[in-house]
């Protein structure tokens, strides 16, 4: 496989999107730090109200660098990012603590999550003209042995529940928007939202460009990281494209929510593998500035390798 082929093996991955001729590029809030505590107390109040988190009565707080803490009673303690606004509810549950009695369909546990995400009105916090949408399950289990070697049953400790927003109609990229974690006896183990304030404003209407344009960028940034013209050949072990609004994470500051095309590549040579996300501008006019992430996986050491080993594969 050559740049040409993985070129075309991105673009490939967006064939069936509906990728739209125009969006929005849609303005965020720079919360206050009364702001901040204000959606803090409402996560914590919500979730209290429903009985899946000990309440506040004016918990301590605790300012951290990026974030800030409010402990509760029963170990349990809610976490709001400055950055980003982004919220966290975690118990004071330990891991193994409260397994499901017995091992259930997955069916049967997004059915149980999805509920408790109804209860606890969670797509009140997608904003204006923002919706969750269920994206996938995950489940915690785990496994034993005696001194012999006998394994004990398969054990089932959480199952948690991620959602995506759309913007608009158009996913919002990065780490799930919002996830739900639920132990065996019903409780809520943990609790994230991930959605950044937003008031609906719309600060542009920009022309999206097409995904092979944006799959070329991807190509030559990816080049760049590898120290070479060409992205070796056989070195892709997998690659897609997606097209979307990108979320920076809740460490990062962020204005405005713009398209762009993120796309994953992971790299294979011998015993050395390493994962990209690289990310693009989807619009002529750039509104974000967009970091790029490979250069920030895994020390150089891996990355060189890589980028030596084009003569060896041919």
């Amino acid at each position: 496989m050559n740049d040409h082929t993985l070129l075309h093996l991105l673009a490939g991955t967006c064939a069936d999107a509906r990728i739209p001729d125009h969006a929005d590029v849609l303005l965020l809030q720079t919360p206050t730090q009364e702001q901040l505590q204000a959606r803090a107390r409402r996560f914590v109040a919500q979730l209290a109200d429903h009985g899946d988190c000990p309440h506040d009565n004016g918990g301590t707080w605790q300012q951290r660098d990026d974030h800030a803490v409010i402990y509760l009673p029963d170990g349990a303690r809610a976490m709001v990012y400055h950055a980003s606004g982004a919220l966290r509810y975690v118990s004071g549950l330990a891991p193994a603590e409260r397994p499901f009695e017995h091992e259930a369909e997955r069916g049967v546990l997004q059915r149980l999550v999805e509920e408790r995400a109804h209860k606890l009105n969670l797509s009140d916090w997608a904003g204006p003209n923002g919706e969750l949408r269920f994206e996938r399950l995950f489940r915690t289990r785990g496994q034993g042995a005696d001194p012999a070697g006998k394994a004990s049953a398969t054990t089932l400790f959480r199952a948690l529940g991620a959602w995506r927003l759309y913007a608009g109609g158009i996913p919002v990229l990065g780490a799930a928007s919002a996830a739900l974690r639920l132990a065996g006896d019903g409780r809520l183990d943990a609790l994230s939202v991930q959605v950044r304030p937003a008031n609906g404003e719309v600060l542009d209407r920009a022309a999206i460009i097409e995904p092979q344009a944006g799959a070329r960028q991807i190509v030559a940034q990816l080049g760049a990281l590898l120290g070479q013209h060409d992205v070796p050949g056989g070195l892709v072990e997998s690659a897609n494209l997606q097209f979307g609004y990108l979320d920076l994470g809740k460490r990062k500051a962020q204005r405005v929510l713009a398209p762009g095309y993120v796309a994953r590549v992971v790299l294979r040579h011998k015993t050395v593998r390493q994962a990209y996300v690289l990310a693009v501008r989807a619009t002529e006019r750039a509104y974000l500035e967009l970091p790029v992430y490979g250069d920030e996986i895994v020390a150089g050491h891996g990355r060189t390798e890589i980028a030596r080993c084009e003569t060896a594969l041919r």
